[in-house]
This record gives C-alpha cells, structure tokens and sequence, in this order.
C-alpha cells in the first residue's frame, strides 16, 4: 500500500461513482414520470374529446420527442376534416368556444392533470433513490 493510498483515494472513487449513478437514476425518474403523465392526459383526450363523427378523436397522435437533451411527447389533433378544415382548429374552438358553441373545456381539463408533476417526479426520485442505498 502506497503510503498515499489511506483508503481516502478507494472512499472518493466509490463516492464519484455513486455521484453518477444518482444522476442516471435522477433521469430514468423523471423519463418514467413523464411517460405516466403523458399516457394520463392522452387517456383525458381521448375520452372527453367530443365525437360527432369520430374524425376529431381519431386524428389525435402522440409523438415522441427525443434528441439531445430534451425528452417528452407531443399530443396533437392531426389531419384535416373531410371539409379541409384542420382537426387542431376544430379541438381549439369546441375547447375555448365562440360566440355560438359553449366550450367543452376537455383540453384544459387533461392539461390540469399535470398541476404537481414536479412532486410526483420528485417523489419517484426518491423512491428509487432509497432503492439504490
């Protein structure tokens, strides 16, 4: 044994090792909370868009975005109706209404699903984090 190496040098490996490993965990946490969230107000969406024909309900899509250093998903009304017109614009007035279509709000009401992501996503970090010791 180096007269060095007192154990401090294996202690801060094994300590910077474990640095990482909680970042990897801190990660996968919040990629699992999101995928949850996501598949919540897509199931919001798509039981409360309203249904005339179908054609509004089917053309929402859920798109996977992940590059970089960004990860989620895009849900949106795509395609356009038999008329042209687009199904986004469709979903936008039938949830906020006009002056001759009360609103239905389904949107705004899948998006308030997310108020408190931030202590969920917290709260599975720290589950697992207590897994990892």
């Amino acid at each position: 044994m180096s007269e060095y190496n007192d154990g401090l040098t294996e202690f801060l490996g094994e300590y910077f090792d474990n640095i990482g490993k909680v970042g990897e965990i801190a990660v996968q946490s919040l990629k699992e909370q999101i995928d949850i969230e996501t598949d919540n107000v897509e199931t919001e969406l798509r039981n409360n868009t309203p249904k005339a024909t179908g054609g509004l309900k089917a053309s929402l899509k859920r798109t996977k975005i992940q590059g970089g250093k960004r990860y989620g998903y895009r849900l949106e009304y795509q395609g356009n109706a038999p008329d042209g017109t687009p199904y986004a614009k469709i979903a936008n007035i039938l949830n906020s209404g006009t002056s001759t279509i009360e609103p239905k709000r389904f949107i705004k009401k899948a998006v308030k699903k997310l108020k408190g992501l931030d202590d969920r996503a917290a709260k599975r970090f720290e589950g697992k984090l207590k897994d990892f010791n």
